[in-house]
């Protein structure tokens, strides 16, 4: 598919925490998904992996005041995780080494039944069971997003108007 062809994101896509108390509009199409495989995700989840994507954060319209967690990354830099204050509902992450992204807890989109990831971070810890046949699978972080957004951009994972 050229770029030309490609079928953009319908935005706004829009989420929100549990409860309802954090809301959320994504205004600005999405770069690119993942999972997360880093313990600390296990941990937030409960789960095997979190699955994120990645929003410039002048997309990103937050309505509600969230509870900011902050934890020094196993890379050396800051994490800050958003949660509800009334429900703990997890909906978005800001790392010190993206500050300009919004990493959105695709779980909480009211329509996330289309979200798949292109690639996986944190392998290393991941369960063996969990590990998923991605093309771009990184043992920790990665640093070039590029091929990540152009697997995204071309891979029919962009959700579809209906």
């Amino acid at each position: 598919m050229s770029t030309q062809d490609q079928v953009p994101v319908p935005v706004p896509l829009a989420g929100q925490c549990r409860c309802g108390h954090i809301q959320y509009r994504v205004v600005q199409e999405p770069r690119f998904t993942f999972a997360c495989h880093c313990t600390d995700c296990q941990q937030l989840t409960s789960s095997a992996f979190s699955l994120g994507m990645a929003v410039p954060s002048d997309g990103f319209e937050l309505h509600g005041e969230a509870h900011c967690w902050e934890k020094m990354s196993d890379s050396g830099g800051w994490s800050r995780q958003f949660t509800c204050p009334t429900c703990a509902g997890w909906t978005h992450t800001i790392t010190e080494n993206a500050p300009d992204i919004v990493i959105v807890r695709t779980s909480t989109l009211h329509d996330h039944r289309w979200v798949r990831p292109v690639a996986q971070i944190f392998t290393r810890s991941a369960l063996p069971w969990a590990l998923m046949p991605l093309q771009f699978s990184y043992d920790t972080e990665f640093s070039d997003t590029s091929p990540l957004e152009q697997a995204f951009a071309a891979g029919g994972i962009r959700p579809r108007r209906t």
